[in-house]
This record gives C-alpha cells, sequence and structure tokens, in this order.
C-alpha cells in the first residue's frame, strides 16, 4: 500500500482550501467512520496534524461523499475528483503592464495599463486592442488565461570562455551570457572541454547545432584550450556575437 507524505497532504490541503465543509448526512457519517479506522491504522506513519487532510482529502471509501463537495479543476477534468493540482491561472488583481491575457473577446490582448482603487475593487485593465478611451473591469479574484512577460536582464549577448582554476584537470567551457553577467553557471554552454585519466582532453560541440562533434586533444591542456576556443569563435560568427574570456578568479 502507498502512503502519501505529509508534504502531499499539505500540498493538497492548501489547493482546495475553499472546498466547503461536507454535508451533514448520515452516509457522510458512516463514510468518515469508516475513514477514522484507516486513520488509525496508519497512525504510526502520519503526524497528528495530517488526520483532517486525510480526512477531507483520501480517495476511496468517501470518494463519493467527497464528490458532491469538492471542486473539478482544467487539470483533473470535470468527471474526476481534484487531488490538489486545482486550477493555478492567475487571478486578475496580478495583472500588469506587459502581460498577455485572453480578453471577454476570446482575443489575446497585451496589457498596457491597469488600475485598482482598493484591494477589494475590480480590476481595471486598458490593453493594446481597447486604446486609452476604453478598459476592461474585471473581479480581482476572477483567475485568467493570462501569461506573463518574460524577465529578461540588461546586457549585450556574448560568447564567453570559462577556465575554472581550482584544479588543472577543471572543466572549461564556451557559454552564451550578457556581458553584464559575470558567473556563467546557469548559461548555455556552445563548447565544453572535459579531462579524464583514460582520455585525456577532449573539446565537444554542436556546430550549427546539428550533431555533437568531439575533438582529442590528448593530455595537453594548451592544446584543449585552443580548440575550445576555436569552436566559441565559430559559434560567434555563426550568432554574429564576440567572444570574450572570464577573468581567471579560481573558479566558484
Amino acid at each position: 500500500m502507498t502512503y502519501a507524505t505529509d508534504t502531499d497532504w499539505l500540498r493538497r490541503y492548501e489547493a482546495n482550501e475553499k472546498v466547503p465543509p461536507l454535508p451533514d448526512d448520515p452516509d457522510v457519517d458512516h463514510a468518515l467512520s469508516q475513514l477514522r479506522r484507516e486513520v488509525d491504522e496508519i497512525a504510526e506513519r502520519a503526524s497528528v496534524s495530517s488526520v483532517v487532510r486525510i480526512l477531507r482529502h483520501r480517495q476511496g471509501l468517501a470518494a463519493e461523499v467527497l464528490r458532491k463537495a469538492e471542486p473539478t479543476c482544467l487539470s483533473c477534468g470535470g468527471g474526476k475528483v481534484c487531488l490538489g493540482c486545482d486550477d493555478t491561472r492567475p487571478r486578475a488583481d496580478r495583472l500588469a503592464p506587459g502581460w498577455q491575457f485572453m480578453s471577454p473577446m476570446n482575443r489575446w490582448e497585451t496589457v498596457e495599463r491597469v488600475e485598482q482603487a482598493n484591494e477589494y475593487a475590480p480590476v481595471r485593465v486598458w490593453t493594446d486592442k481597447t486604446g486609452p478611451d476604453y478598459s476592461w473591469l474585471i473581479p480581482q479574484w476572477r483567475q485568467l488565461d493570462a501569461i506573463a512577460p518574460p524577465w529578461r536582464p540588461h546586457g549585450t549577448p556574448e560568447i564567453r570562455v570559462v577556465e575554472y582554476q581550482y584544479d588543472r584537470s577543471a572543466p572549461m567551457y564556451a557559454v552564451i551570457t550578457l556581458d553584464t553577467v559575470y558567473r556563467p553557471d546557469n548559461d548555455d554552454p556552445v563548447a565544453e572541454a572535459h579531462y579524464s585519466r583514460e582520455t585525456g582532453w577532449k573539446v565537444t560541440h554542436r556546430p550549427g547545432g546539428g550533431d555533437m562533434i568531439a575533438i582529442d586533444c590528448g593530455r595537453s591542456k594548451a592544446k584543449a584550450r585552443t580548440a575550445l576556443r576555436a569552436a566559441a569563435r565559430q559559434h560567434a560568427k555563426a550568432l554574429g556575437v564576440k567572444v570574450t574570456e572570464q577573468p581567471k578568479d579560481g573558479g566558484r
């Protein structure tokens, strides 16, 4: 038998906080009494604080009762009981300039200005389709099909060659990054140089984004560094950016 963790119960509880109380009828009482017996059987595996969550969300004995009260969601579908994957679409009060949302006209519109008189008032939204003389008035709690604009840090794209110094066999990379970003740990590598005791240094990359090629550089780190820089220049020429060197500061 598989048991859910306390984290699972908490996730389901938070996702279904708006579930109304169960109907007060004999069928519910009978189902809950059976559920309590099941809880007693797993008492060693569940904390006391989990009992209420188990009673409200456990599938099986009380499924037909819970189905009367629990809402359905887009993920579960209309014919199933929500298991905690409730509708996660953003509320109208999260809209901000740059967002796109499906308007009452059933079309995607880009938000240009948002106003809300207070935390309980509806949200007034001006978009690129309505212009400055017309706005949508949307209840602040309504969930919308909306997309937030991507977060874009300022800077000029470049390919940077990074060589860590914590060990002579430390890997070397050529990554796509911005000139304002110093640490490329999360950037996209276009070429990599790795050392192993068995095969020595190898530089790998995908010219033009195609098949992977590997350049065998033997035991020479200098040769691997030269091959890595050549691969970086090849990608930089194709992408129309420059190649720079990461200052040597001892690595991470």
